[in-house]
């Protein structure tokens, strides 16, 4: 059973990879914003503590739980990636440098109308270094090549598992 967690940082193009993948593949896609939402009553919790230590928890544990999955998401504990692992999950990461992951949030904020994650931006790059440097992350895929690419070579990690 093929299950893949896809990191990426916010502003780092989650949303369109699961509209993509979505429109395009056949592959059971889920994506930790609406997870979170639907643990949370279909509202966006206003305590980010009861998101990252509630909710996100309980979700990723019922994630490792399904099998046939590719699961987008900024943050899993990293105890709860290293259960991924243990259940063969293929752990990719999304990776975009800083400077394009603030121009990214600048037009999501004006065009879409997201809250402000540059507070964030840093701290989630520097939690994928050390996931990456523990050895919890399987491939790195360049997060500005196109949609359509990053969502083939995902396919392929999906359909071909090493």
């Amino acid at each position: 059973m093929p299950k893949i967690i896809v990191l990426a940082p916010s502003a780092g193009g989650k949303s369109t990879l699961m509209r993509y993948l979505r429109e395009h593949t056949n592959l059971n896609v889920r994506e930790m914003d609406e997870e979170v939402m639907k643990e949370n009553d279909d509202t966006w919790p206003e305590d980010n503590d009861h998101k990252d230590q509630v909710l996100v928890p309980r979700i990723v544990k019922n994630i490792l739980n399904e099998g046939n999955i590719v699961y987008l998401a900024s943050y899993v504990p990293e105890d709860l990636l290293k259960d991924a692992r243990a259940q063969n999950f293929i752990v990719l990461l999304l990776k975009v440098e800083l400077d394009e992951l603030l121009k990214r949030n600048k037009e999501r904020m004006t065009i879409e109308h997201y809250a402000d994650a540059t507070s964030w931006l840093q701290l989630q790059l520097d939690t994928f270094t050390k996931l990456q440097d523990k050895g919890l992350v399987d491939k790195v895929i360049d997060g500005n090549l196109p949609t359509k690419d990053i969502a083939a070579i995902i396919a392929d990690a999906y359909h071909n598992p090493v």
